[in-house]
């Protein structure tokens, strides 16, 4: 239900943003309210609370988020209003997914043990975009030093794993299945 939830009230915070053309900075504001509100186990609760009552949110909201556009902050204050604002992150994220695609931009993960030159990364992603008809990318790069070398690279519902770990994980549940021997007797 939160999904649905979500993607209704996203769309519209789109189309009234585009409609009144202020789309870019709604989308500055709500990547700042899904990053804060992340990032805050605390706020999230207070959010969720259902003892707290909707004004006290709002202005909660309001002192937290003062120098949002007219548009995103008014938006905040309907959701409380309606009882929805315990749903704002699930909003930001849809809010964030519907713009990519109607910006045509693909968010990439490229996780690896080490720091990628930008060379390689550049001929990674353009090898991708040729073979995947990709538009623009939104790049974000992660270290994970128990992948001990290659690559993990995640866009949409769709990962490429070149990791050493994976590699020796495939090869160690193939000696430990020890079918070919089984076939050789």
């Amino acid at each position: 239900m939160s999904y649905r939830i979500a993607t209704r009230y996203a769309k519209s915070l789109i189309e009234l943003a585009q409609e009144k053309g202020k789309l870019e900075e709604v989308y500055k504001d709500i990547q700042q309210l899904e990053s804060v509100i992340k990032s805050s186990t605390e706020l999230r609760v207070f959010l969720k609370s259902p003892i707290v009552s909707a004004d006290k949110k709002i202005a909660v909201l309001n002192k937290v988020f003062s120098k949002l556009n007219e548009i995103t902050a008014k938006f905040i204050t309907l959701l409380a209003q309606k009882g929805r604002e315990g749903f704002l992150v699930e909003i930001t994220e849809s809010f964030v997914i519907q713009y990519n695609q109607l910006k045509n931009i693909t968010p990439i993960n490229i996780t690896s043990a080490v720091k990628l030159d930008k060379s390689t990364i550049d001929t990674m992603l353009s090898d991708l975009k040729k073979r995947e008809s990709l538009g623009d990318i939104q790049l974000t790069e992660t270290i994970d030093e128990s992948l001990l070398g290659g690559f993990v690279l995640l866009y949409g519902d769709k990962q490429i794993d070149s990791s050493v770990r994976t590699s020796l994980q495939k090869l160690r549940n193939l000696v430990e299945d020890d079918s070919y021997v089984k076939n050789i007797r």
